[in-house]
């Protein structure tokens, strides 16, 4: 369009005025039409609100009134490991692993009966796009890769059985879009080689015992880790309750040659025995 009026320019010798008034129209028709592309786009491509489900405008990822109701950690989380929950909710009821090897974690939500039917619909409804979501709420403003010292995003592993049931790892869809801005990303650096079933019966010790025996460390990435500089990740999963899928991948990382291994979830639960 630009070009066409230019040519229109050099091809008729227009008073200065008329070419204002040729430039404003032109201007005005492309704001129309960028209008009327914002006002389709929701129709032609829907987006819903994680939480009440309801038709969003173009641009948005969630209703602002909903946005308020979500149990956000308002503090960065971003901390040792020695302190396992956030300041706020130290004295809850819950187990976790005996130890966490990792260095450094963060989460963005408090995982209960408001983000829960969310991250159900990320994890089992096909609901990919809330990856984009999640990631966009984390509450780490300036959130890098640099501030952690990381070299590399990685998810948490799901077995072949259950991408193909699933058609996606939701942890991969959050690792990949962190690492769009961050670091290099390695999706099959850990593999799923076991299928596993809920653990939810078992104790924290059990399930973290079950987790590494059904997760291994891709021996692709040995060369990577042949070199004499250290190498740190940023390991991402979707939720975090006992800490034991987290800590078996972190000790098979660790065990790998990995250098140091800090943490991302975009929900922080609570597990009971």
């Amino acid at each position: 369009k630009g070009s066409l009026m230019k040519k229109l320019f050099f091809r008729f010798d227009f008073s200065p005025k008329i070419k204002k008034f040729l430039t404003t129209l032109h201007n005005t028709q492309e704001q129309a039409i960028l209008w009327i592309i914002r006002q389709l786009l929701p129709f032609l491509f829907p987006r819903h609100c994680p939480l009440c489900g309801k038709l969003l405008p173009y641009g948005s990822f969630i209703h602002e009134e909903c946005h308020r109701e979500l149990p956000l950690i308002h503090s960065p989380d971003v901390c040792a490991a020695e302190s396992l929950y956030p300041p706020t909710h130290k004295n809850t009821a819950m187990t976790a692993v005996p130890s966490q090897e990792f260095s450094k974690r963060t989460f963005s939500f408090l995982y209960n009966k408001k983000t829960r039917p969310i991250m159900s619909a990320f994890k089992y409804q096909n609901r990919r796009g809330l990856a984009d979501f999640s990631v966009r709420n984390l509450q780490v403003p300036t959130f890098t890769t640099k501030d952690l010292g990381a070299d590399a995003v990685i998810p948490v592993p799901i077995h072949k059985n259950k991408y193909k049931k699933r058609g996606y790892n939701q942890a991969a869809l959050l690792s990949s879009r962190l690492a769009l801005t961050l670091t290099p990303h390695y999706p099959d650096m850990l593999i799923g080689s076991v299928d596993t079933l809920p653990q939810k019966q078992f104790n924290p010790q059990a399930r973290l015992n079950k987790s590494k025996e059904s997760i291994l460390f891709n021996s692709h990435y040995d060369k990577l880790l042949s070199q004499s500089t250290p190498f740190s990740v940023l390991l991402v999963d979707d939720i975090y309750t006992s800490g034991a899928t987290m800590e078996a991948c972190t000790r098979i990382l660790l065990e790998a040659g990995i250098s140091e291994v800090y943490i991302l979830s975009i929900c922080i639960g609570i597990a009971r025995d």
